[in-house]
């Protein structure tokens, strides 16, 4: 951790903890790096709540839910700029992550060993769209304002280069791509894993 505070932006290395997750946002055309909890990523709060209260379950209060990220219980187009302003939401810079990354890289196993600075999700408010790509937790994608598109996908592979540049991936470095390497060395360790086993 103490080469990350040399290097760290707007965050501070206590909040890279498994409690916050990196989360990619689109808006105006800018893509922006986000580090913040999970609940925050739940974009339609009302969703949510009348799912789990139509399944028979309790559910908290959304005004003290919505004090996670500025009051805002739909996040959309047209809530993004506040959501932006709150203090719960940090902004990460492209150059912090591919430090982080870089600092890790060598001695990463595989993907696994660095997932906390991979993005679970990308919101694109330009577009209205959602997608999600992680191991665990509510289903993201599930939960997006009327007239949104959500879905699960590997959005760092699959996003074409005018949604999600090149240029907007601290994972690619001088060309060569970290996080494909990086799953590659993950397939060999499998792979060798189940020869010896």
């Amino acid at each position: 951790m103490k080469n990350l505070e040399k290097i760290l932006g707007v965050a501070t290395p206590e909040l890279l903890d498994s409690q916050y997750v990196v989360a990619v946002v689109r808006h105006k055309g800018v893509v922006r790096w986000l580090l913040l909890e999970p609940e925050s990523l739940i974009l339609d709060w009302i969703k949510q709540r009348d799912e789990f209260i139509a399944a028979g379950y309790q559910f908290p209060d959304l005004n003290v839910i919505a004090a996670q990220r500025g009051g805002i219980v739909v996040l959309d187009q047209d809530t993004v700029d506040d959501f932006l302003r709150a203090p719960e939401v940090h902004e990460l810079s492209l150059d912090f992550l591919r430090k982080a990354l870089l600092e890790r890289f060598q001695s990463a196993h595989s993907w696994w060993d660095v997932a906390f600075l991979f993005p679970i999700a990308f919101v694109d408010f330009d577009r209205k769209s959602f997608a999600g790509f992680y191991q665990n937790g509510p289903c993201l994608e599930r939960y997006v304002p009327d007239g949104w598109d959500g879905e699960f996908t590997d959005f760092a592979n699959t996003y074409p280069e005018e949604v999600f540049p090149t240029t907007d991936k601290f994972w690619i470095v001088d060309g060569q791509d970290l996080l494909r390497e990086l799953n590659e060395r993950g397939r060999t360790v499998d792979v060798t894993r189940i020869k010896v086993d």
